[in-house]
């Protein structure tokens, strides 16, 4: 498809840039995503999960009924990710942690690699484009953990390269998305991203041909067949998968779910309590595209067929959706970043705009600062390793104690905390069986999740005590921070085995448990704890 551009930009005014220039400017931008993709080598709390999801899929075909929890009997396991998963366990298995790194700079590559030919497709100005695409990629690149996000990111930025390229009449591989989204529909349930961005890409082209050639019904849709026929063959094959429509019914339960957003993190809405990098680089991102765009529609220039203000809209709705849930914000990146690239062309290259370049470079020095900051990280840690450190798993952690039932070979059900439950069964499964893990409610009814954070929160207002007892519990882990813990020590059908400066361990006070032994008290000033030293 061809969209007329009735009002052409203006050549650029800028020194004729060398090729070698370009190509050593290139070669360091190149440098520093790499740095960027390599930073984040850090355990994610679900990691766990997905690799023994993946363990179970590739020795045994598939999830079936779930082996890890207790709880779970009767209950059908949708995992949507069990591509993904498989991959994980794959690139661990036979090559260890560097597995897991080596497939994170794939996808990680692949992303960011995409994401420079959506910006080079609009654009060719690199006092502009180079700002933006080392933004973004700072930006995109936090987000590369060892999940299968990963999918989702790589899949999405080739969805907005094609799609733009499109847009802007260059060749565009649109046969390619229909096959890459089987792929994605059976990896990450972030799938539905493409499908959006490929209904809003034909939203953008009939809107370009209304505003070049009137409301006629020719006129409207001329050229957007391909971009209709790649939208149907696309949602098509996302019913390719085990549970065929069902997948999407339990897609729009998670993405409704307000149990999520009440107390998983990553389901907030960002905020410096939450992650303050990607808070303030969606605010940079979002005030230069309001700017450049208000600059845009105050010259009237039309880009592509389409106003300055029609390109803002089209990332209104994933910049939106990432005020409100952090874990949209690289997608919002992933697509802002090819229309600031475009809105700031146009404005530099439609004639002399000194406050504009004076306030581009202002952009360009915030831009500079993550990337400084990642590079610097990365000269302090350049091992190759996965580390435990931090916050892995909250503020406490159960590592010590999970040391304990390891070495004391207790087995039985054990009622945990969800985000603590995956790490649990990858250390201890299949002696122990968790009662609830970060599969959530791809697993667990609703109400099911709910009763196990109310149980650990912080609110002893809201924990009921007889909860742990609906099911066949063994062992109850208490973290040393919930409100519940006084309440435990208290009550004569819990005897305590077993506690440290992180977590608390209970056994049944009955004559089934009897024989486990005294209390053994860890304490805080023992070996060091598991979770501060490296995943292997």
């Amino acid at each position: 498809m061809s969209i007329k551009t009735p009002t052409p930009l203006a050549p650029a005014t800028d020194v004729p840039v060398t090729r070698q220039t370009r190509l050593a400017f290139g070669g360091l931008m190149a440098l520093i995503a790499g740095l960027c993709i390599y930073a984040i080598r850090q355990v994610d709390p679900d990691m766990f999960g997905h690799l023994n999801a993946g363990r179970l899929i590739v020795q045994h075909g598939g999830p079936g009924i779930d082996p890890f929890a207790f709880t779970s009997s009767g209950f059908e396991w949708m995992d949507v990710e069990y591509l993904a998963q498989a991959l994980l366990w794959i690139a661990y298995d036979h090559f260890g942690s560097p597995g897991l790194i080596g497939l994170k700079l794939a996808l990680g590559g692949g992303t960011i690699y995409f994401l420079w030919i959506a910006v080079r497709s609009v654009g060719d100005d690199w006092f502009i484009l180079a700002p933006v695409f080392l933004l973004c990629t700072s930006t995109v690149s936090r987000y590369f953990i060892f999940r299968p996000q990963l999918i989702t990111f790589a899949c999405f930025a080739l969805f907005v390269a094609v799609l733009f390229r499109f847009m802007m009449a260059r060749k565009a591989a649109l046969w390619l998305l229909p096959p890459v989204m089987l792929v994605w529909a059976n990896a990450h349930g972030g799938f539905i991203a493409g499908l959006g961005a490929v209904g809003l890409t034909a939203i953008m082209c009939v809107t370009a041909n209304v505003n070049v050639g009137g409301l006629g019904g020719r006129t409207a849709f001329k050229g957007t067949t391909p971009l209709f026929v790649t939208l149907a063959a696309c949602a098509a094959v996302t019913f390719i998968n085990p549970w065929g429509i069902r997948q999407w019914q339990y897609l729009a339960t998670e993405l409704s779910n307000e149990t999520n957003r009440r107390y998983i993190l990553e389901w907030r809405p960002p905020g410096f309590s939450v992650d303050p990098w990607s808070w303030v680089a969606l605010i940079v991102i979002t005030a230069t595209l309001l700017a450049v765009g208000w600059i845009a529609e105050r010259r009237r220039l039309q880009i592509g067929g389409l106003h300055a203000w029609q390109w803002v809209l089209s990332a209104v709705p994933l910049i939106s959706l990432a005020y409100l849930s952090v874990r949209h914000v690289p997608l919002a990146a992933l697509w802002a970043a090819p229309v600031i690239t475009l809105l700031g062309t146009a404005v530099n290259r439609s004639g002399p705009v000194p406050a504009f370049r004076r306030a581009w470079l202002v952009v360009s020095s915030v831009a500079l600062i993550p990337v400084v900051l990642t590079v610097e990280f990365v000269a302090a840690h350049p091992a190759p390793v996965i580390a435990m450190g931090g916050a892995t798993l909250g503020v406490t952690d159960p590592c010590r104690v999970v040391k304990f039932m390891k070495e004391t070979r207790l087995n039985g059900n054990l009622y945990n905390p969800l985000w603590w439950g995956s790490y649990v069964s990858w250390e201890l499964y299949p002696a122990v069986r968790v009662s609830m893990d970060g599969r959530n409610v791809s697993l667990f009814p609703d109400s099911m999740v709910a009763e196990n954070l109310k149980f650990y929160s912080r609110d002893a207002g809201v924990a009921n005590l007889e909860d742990p007892l609906r099911y066949n519990t063994d062992f109850l882990l208490v973290p040393s921070d919930a409100a519940i813990l006084g309440l435990v020590q208290s009550d004569a059908r819990w005897r305590q085995l077993y506690r440290d400066d992180h977590a608390f361990l209970f056994a049944r006070a009955d004559v089934a448990h009897a024989s486990l032994g005294k209390s053994i008290d860890g304490g805080s000033t023992g070996s060091a704890s598991p979770c501060t030293q490296i995943f292997k």
